[in-house]
C-alpha cells in the first residue's frame, strides 16, 4: 500500500519545524489541525498544505503519478515593529526551502522546486509575510 499522501506532510513539517525553530521557536509553530494559541508580542509561523491536482507523470498505466503543491509557510510578527525581522524569517525559510532539496519521509522523495516571499500584510495585531513552497513528488 502507498503512503505517498502521508509521507509528504510528514517530509515538510519536520523540515518546517528544523527551518522554523530558530526563527520563531519550536513551540511557536502552527501545524494543520494541532491546537495553537499564539502569545501576544511573540513571533510564530503557521503551515499550511496546498496539495494540487495529481496527474500522470508518463504514458501508459504504468507511469508513475505526479503529486505537485505548495507549502505555505505564513510568519507572523508583531505589529509596528518594523518588516526587517519578518523579512529575515521569510529569507530563513526560502534558503532552508531551497530550489533542489529533496525531502524523504518513508520511500516518499519530496523535491523542492521554488520558494518564494509574498509582501507583508497587516494581519491585526501581526505583520504577516507569507511564503510559498512548491513542491513535486513522483511516485
Amino acid at each position: 500500500m502507498s503512503t505517498v499522501l502521508l509521507d509528504i506532510p510528514r517530509a515538510l513539517e519536520a523540515h518546517a519545524a528544523a527551518v522554523l525553530g530558530p526563527v520563531v521557536g519550536a513551540d511557536n509553530i502552527a501545524f494543520p489541525n494541532v491546537l495553537f494559541a499564539p502569545k501576544e508580542g511573540t513571533p510564530w509561523a503557521r503551515v499550511d498544505h496546498l496539495p494540487a491536482r495529481t496527474g500522470a507523470a508518463g504514458l501508459g498505466q504504468d507511469a508513475q503519478t505526479r503529486h505537485p503543491g505548495v507549502f505555505q509557510v505564513s510568519l507572523f510578527f508583531p505589529l509596528g515593529e518594523g518588516a526587517g525581522p519578518a523579512n529575515a524569517a521569510a529569507q530563513a525559510v526560502c534558503d532552508g526551502f531551497a530550489r533542489g532539496t529533496s525531502l524523504q519521509a518513508g520511500a516518499t522523495v519530496v523535491r523542492i522546486q521554488s520558494a518564494s516571499a509574498g509582501p507583508g500584510l497587516r494581519e491585526e495585531p501581526w505583520w504577516m509575510r507569507p511564503v510559498s513552497v512548491f513542491w513535486l513528488v513522483h511516485a
